[in-house]
């Protein structure tokens, strides 16, 4: 009872009670937090849809920015390539249009030059060929220097055309090309070409004054006194690697072939080993060099301070000597002393070796006063003297020597553009003056013109007649000249019948069909772009539809990639670019004659 009552007294609540109340609160806390839990889900589950859709509606708009930036790509390559179209077709039509009366203007001067000239009328004629390969030249660069991208770059290397090269016309080529920028900065222009290097060789002709080009422009960038371009055969040390041909470009002349070899193990590389290096104008040249030479299977590397001179070899592939390429000869005037008179001990040394391969016995003077003195202690039967020279120039030892020596033959070697020769005509006339950089065919006729006239007591026609009737007689052909071009169908007439041919003439593709057709011709010179029917169909027509099938040479103005490939595949059988040098026309004929005769025989 005690115990009972204890329970109900005030102040005491029953474990019952207690318990259930505990429950309760319990209970209540649980709901509380359950609602908070709740709530808080509910917030962040709002928060995180919202973030998500933020994200989605951002990745959506990155989409958007995606595909406007892929369609603006899209439509700028599609802009660009039509502007590479545009400009290709543009750079086309202007080479065409350049190259189609400047083959009749240095055909017609090929001409004039086989007539008899004095030493002067040659030298203008001579500057006149000069500056309209010059122009070429320059048509050829803006071809070559398109763009400078790495994939322009890539796209210039083209397959590699070998053909018959004269290496001194090459590199002759090469000079004339800076003949006016080097005046302009006095920089003298020299070449040697070693007296072993074969006159003809078998290598790409186009990337061989591409890299020279390159090579003597980066050359000239520091204005040295003077840049030569040396001509070695290259012998290595390894039996097993058989000569190359090597060509220096630089301010220092290479002396020999040894000199060149160890140049070459010791350069420097040149830029463009990384594809993905920048590469700028000043380094383009090279860049190209490179890849050009390497193309040749070459190397090549640069050598001195200041990357200004470089040397590259290329395999050495002889061909035989075709007709008309005789070396020179000076046979009655073997032994004959020769004074030089010049100060540039470079240019001296050069024009000595040049002249001891012809026999003659050379003799240096570095000055007027120096020159004078040994006249007065010996006979020459020659002088020839540079013309700007410290203390005395040029012109004025000419005057001294005629005024002590009235018969003695002089040759004045006078800068481009220089007149002051000029100022004394009475001297003038009688000396022979040549504007440098002097040929190596200008020099030998001169030299021989010069000593026969102090033999014989007169000047004598040395225009050494490069054409000739008996050509014809040798290569026996039937030939038709495609072109529609009146000037250059008049020069082909001219060239070839100083050759010994009578060849016709057709103005388009239709009437080069009928004549194909009544005519057994061994030979076709076929220009490409004709009125009404061009070159390259009506070579299709003739190889799928006549019976006959001639020869069929392109001789087009066309020279841009794939103009060649696009000839070969229409059934072509060869390739000769305008303006037509008259030597690569001869070497041409001559090829194909012998093939055609060959066929005869069959």
């Amino acid at each position: 009872m005690e115990i009972a009552e204890n329970f109900f007294l005030p102040g005491h609540i029953p474990l019952f009670v207690l318990s259930t109340f505990n429950a309760i609160i319990f209970f209540s806390v649980l709901v509380a937090m359950a609602f908070i839990l709740f709530g808080f889900y509910r917030s962040n589950a709002n928060s995180y849809h919202n973030k998500i859709t933020a994200m989605a509606q951002q990745i959506d708009a990155m989409q958007q920015h995606l595909d406007y930036a892929s369609r603006e790509e899209t439509k700028a390559r599609a802009d660009a390539k039509r502007s590479a179209a545009a400009r290709e077709k543009l750079l086309t039509s202007l080479s065409h249009e350049i190259r189609t009366p400047m083959n009749g203007i240095l055909g017609m001067a090929i001409l004039l030059e086989d007539t008899n000239l004095n030493p002067e009328q040659r030298d203008y004629l001579d500057t006149m060929i000069s500056s309209g390969r010059i122009l070429l030249n320059k048509v050829d660069e803006v071809m070559a220097n398109d763009t400078l991208d790495q994939s322009k770059i890539d796209q210039a290397i083209t397959a590699t055309q070998h053909k018959n090269t004269d290496l001194r016309n090459c590199v002759e080529e090469v000079i004339e090309t800076f003949a006016v920028k080097a005046s302009k900065k006095t920089i003298e222009l020299l070449y040697k070409i070693d007296e072993e290097v074969p006159m003809q060789v078998l290598t790409d002709n186009n990337r061989l004054k591409q890299v020279l080009t390159n090579l003597v422009e980066k050359a000239m960038e520091n204005k040295p006194p003077q840049v030569v371009i040396a001509v070695h055969i290259v012998k290595h040390d390894s039996m097993d690697v058989p000569p190359t041909l090597g060509f220096a470009v630089g301010e220092n002349q290479v002396a020999n072939s040894a000199e060149a070899a160890a140049m070459l193990l010791a350069g420097n590389e040149l830029p463009g080993n990384n594809p993905e290096e920048e590469q700028d104008e000043k380094s383009l040249g090279l860049v190209i060099s490179k890849k050009l030479v390497e193309e040749m299977s070459g190397q090549i590397r640069m050598t001195g301070e200041v990357n200004s001179s470089f040397i590259f070899s290329i395999p050495l592939n002889k061909v035989p000597m075709l007709a008309g390429t005789a070396g020179y000869s000076l046979k009655d005037f073997e032994g004959k002393p020769v004074l030089i008179v010049n100060n540039n001990t470079t240019a001296a040394a050069i024009l000595k070796d040049q002249l001891q391969q012809w026999k003659l016995l050379p003799v240096l003077a570095e000055n007027g006063p120096g020159a004078l003195q040994l006249l007065a202690e010996r006979s020459f039967s020659l002088v020839i003297t540079e013309m700007n020279m410290p203390g005395m120039n040029g012109y004025h030892l000419a005057g001294c020597i005629k005024d002590e020596f009235p018969q003695l033959p002089v040759i004045l070697l006078n800068p481009l553009n220089d007149d002051q020769y000029r100022e004394q005509e009475d001297i003038a006339k009688e000396i022979t003056v040549l504007t440098k950089p002097v040929k190596q065919h200008t020099l030998f006729d001169n030299i021989l013109s010069n000593l026969r006239q102090k033999k014989n007591g007169q000047v004598l026609d040395m225009s050494a007649k490069k054409l000739s009737t008996d050509f014809s007689k040798r290569y026996p052909l039937r030939i038709l000249v495609a072109e529609d071009n009146l000037v250059n169908q008049k020069w082909a007439i001219k060239i070839l019948g100083k050759l010994g041919y009578e060849a016709d003439i057709a103005g388009d593709g239709h009437i080069v069909l009928d004549m194909v057709d009544k005519t057994a011709y061994d030979l076709i010179l076929m220009d490409v772009q004709m009125p009404g029917m061009d070159g390259l169909e009506a070579t299709k027509m003739i190889r799928v539809c006549l019976n006959k099938q001639p020869t069929i040479i392109a001789m087009t103005a066309n020279v841009m990639h794939g103009d060649r490939m696009a000839c070969m595949q229409a059934g072509m059988d060869d390739y000769i670019s305008k303006p037509v040098q008259l030597g690569e026309l001869v070497n041409m004929l001559e090829k194909w004659a012998m093939v055609i005769t060959d066929r005869k025989l069959v």
